[in-house]
């Protein structure tokens, strides 16, 4: 395929809101790459800067307009694709002032294996949970991913017992607070 064609296609592919391919999805883009080629192709597509290799299997169209101002968190979905991930943890709370201190990875939890990706936007660390996660109650839809409510993040924390000097109690109880009020006013709405 020439590089015309194929920058034509990525552009109609943005149009469409597609911004990150996996293997088989960009076979599908490209009208069915023999798989044996297809992985060679990704390969030197990522060397000349045409896409961005995020993880193993997920690259970025680097010039892609309907990419989320956040690809990190955009790239949740792809890393682990048939789970259920929502920011929380240590990101979470720092978000919210909880914890004062920044995180440097993005602290995820999945259903799926644990996990650490070092992607070109920064680190993604996914932690397992077993816990039956209650989309609206424990976590809601923000840009694209999941996070989670603060008593949700919190709970998480707490479970895996790790960094749990770094929270402000007094914040903490303020925040939930607040969040228990616009909760009660939703529900009021609905």
């Amino acid at each position: 395929m020439k590089r015309r064609d194929l920058i034509k296609k990525l552009a109609q592919a943005d149009a469409a809101g597609v911004w990150a391919f996996t293997a088989p999805s960009f076979s599908t883009l490209m009208g069915g790459v023999d798989p044996s080629y297809l992985k060679l192709m990704m390969k030197r597509l990522s060397d000349q800067g045409v896409l961005i290799r995020a993880a193993r299997g997920v690259y970025v169209n680097p010039t892609a307009r309907s990419s989320p101002a956040d690809i990190r968190r955009g790239l949740l979905r792809f890393l682990r694709p048939r789970e259920i991930n929502y920011v929380s943890l240590e990101s979470k709370l720092s978000e919210i002032g909880i914890i004062s201190q920044i995180t440097t990875a993005l602290t995820c939890m999945t259903t799926g294996s644990p996990a650490r990706f070092d992607t070109p936007w920064g680190a993604v660390e996914f932690t397992h949970t077993d816990r039956k996660i209650d989309i609206g109650a424990d976590v809601v839809a923000d840009a694209g991913a999941f996070e989670a409510k603060v008593r949700t993040a919190v709970r998480d924390l707490r479970r895996v017992g790790r960094n749990l000097d770094l929270i402000d109690e007094e914040i903490l109880a303020d925040t939930i607070a607040e969040e228990k009020h616009q909760d009660e006013q939703q529900s009021e709405r609905a």
